[in-house]
């Protein structure tokens, strides 16, 4: 679906097709952009939206120089805009499914008997493969992020393990079901660029995420007998379950809702309906079991304005008061100026110029796979977008793969170990935004732990230096022998 929606945009400017920056104004631009972000985020600190708006008006500034209307730039935006249109009405979506659940006392539920049963030692690497199995079946990240990982924020903050960590672990088992499940869409964007099948896809991939996967349940396990072998003070937990049990009716019926929403994401419903039903379902189950604490206007606002209480137990009132559309109004005009952004990039041809240029550091399949990595790498940094990070590196870097003779389910998977991971750890990318916005940890303070994230690359890349699973073509391999 995001696919057909770029190329419907590249179809509505075909007056300006043939307009591209030059090599020299690409590199300037590059450097603007590096510039400006580094001195935003960095230097002076200030405002991620004002860092956008300074990026996107020397990039105009930019494109008026290269020869680009003031039309063209407007039009360029509003594309990009377009883009951002599903991610922010899916921001505003969790948003409404958050205050739901928290205000129905689903997520409260959740809490309660997490904090009940699991314990530190366990915690992670429990959650993380419960993260890596529901977002295989599901398809999507986001929705395990939106859902489960919510919960499993409130249960680690219970438990006194640092948020960072907790989301870290989230992110993790997350990013499985975004690379390995076939209901993803990455999944089959990946594999349809490439030029291969989505089995051979998934085939391949297994090379990377397996071992990935593996080493980070390790790594969660030792963390967990580390901190679970440490003195626990349980008063503090205590201390919360009964702050949750005088203010919501813990009712273990209230689980049939989370349930419910991810058998409706199972069964391939667009993610935007399932999580809509499943902020519907939160607010029915709140009207039956939660009217003996909340009146009907705490319950419906909570869909709008979020959820709101003053219990007197900080660490519950710092977890419960979120959700709602505002509160996650900020996040999707983020999403807005970052899609915008990265349009503009690559409708002056700032993109397709740089990235073309790496072609000549390809002599081998290592420098192959290295450079379809950084390609990725540059792409997500300069656009903010998962999607363009894997469709315009696919399709700079095809023709490069059968020219080495190396099999493309090789590119899909590199785009993948790339594209997918890499948006997870840039701050501005959407899915940075989306992440940081639904759990409340910044990207930074997550990326340390976020293991599956940082291993794929890196097996990547020990792959490409020995030659490991860099799977050849059958007929260049009858050439080399002939």
């Amino acid at each position: 679906m995001m696919y057909i929606t770029l190329n419907r945009g590249g179809t509505k400017m075909e007056n300006t097709k043939e307009k591209k920056v030059s090599v020299a104004m690409a590199a300037v631009a590059m450097i603007a952009l590096a510039l400006v972000l580094i001195g935003g985020f960095i230097v002076l600190q200030i405002s991620t939206h004002v860092v956008f708006l300074l990026a996107i008006l020397a990039m105009g500034i930019i494109a008026l120089i290269s020869g680009f209307t003031k039309e063209d730039l407007q039009d360029f935006f509003i594309e990009g805009c377009k883009n951002a249109v599903l991610v922010a009405l899916i921001l505003m979506t969790v948003g409404t499914v958050i205050g739901s659940w928290i205000v129905s006392g689903i997520v409260p539920t959740i809490i309660y008997y997490g904090l009940e049963i699991l314990s530190p030692k366990v915690f992670l690497v429990v959650g993380f493969f419960i993260c890596c199995i529901i977002s295989f079946f599901v398809g999507s990240s986001y929705s395990a992020i939106a859902t489960l990982g919510v919960a499993f924020m409130g249960i680690g903050l219970g438990l006194h393990i640092n948020p960072g960590l907790t989301a870290g672990m989230v992110v993790s088992g997350a990013i499985f079901g975004d690379k390995m499940s076939p209901f993803s869409d990455t999944t089959n964007l990946a594999p349809a660029v490439a030029g291969t099948d989505i089995f051979k896809h998934i085939n391949s991939m297994l090379y990377t995420t397996v071992p990935a996967t593996v080493i980070a349940a390790i790594i969660y396990t030792v963390i967990g007998i580390q901190i679970g072998g440490a003195a626990m003070d349980t008063s503090a937990i205590d201390a919360i379950n009964d702050t949750l049990r005088m203010h919501f009716n813990i009712n273990p019926l209230l689980l049939i809702v989370p349930l419910l929403t991810i058998v409706l994401a199972i069964k391939k419903m667009p993610p935007l309906i399932a999580l809509l039903l499943g902020a519907v379902a939160g607010t029915v189950a709140a009207f039956i079991f939660q009217m003996g604490h909340y009146d009907y206007q705490v319950i419906l606002n909570a869909l709008g304005n979020g959820f709101s209480l003053e219990s007197g137990n900080t660490d519950v009132d710092r977890l419960l008061n979120r959700g709602g559309i505002m509160g996650m109004m900020s996040t999707s005009s983020l999403a807005l100026l970052a899609l915008g952004l990265g349009e503009i990039l690559q409708r002056m041809g700032v993109l397709s110029v740089i990235l073309s240029k790496m072609e000549i550091f390809i002599r081998s399949p290592r420098s192959l796979v290295l450079t379809t990595l950084a390609t990725c790498l540059v792409t997500t940094v300069l656009t903010a977008s998962q999607y363009i990070a894997i469709l315009l590196p696919g399709q700079v870097m095809k023709e490069a793969y059968t020219k080495q003779g190396v099999e493309k389910r090789v590119l899909s998977r590199t785009l993948e170990d790339g594209g997918t991971i890499f948006t997870f750890l840039i701050p501005w990318s959407t899915t940075g935004i989306f992440v940081s916005g639904v759990l409340g940890v910044e990207v930074l303070q997550y990326a340390p732990y976020a293991f599956l994230a940082i291993l794929c690359p890196l097996i990547a890349i020990f792959y490409a230096c020995t030659g490991i699973a860099i799977f050849k073509e059958k007929t260049a391999v009858k050439e080399k022998a002939v």
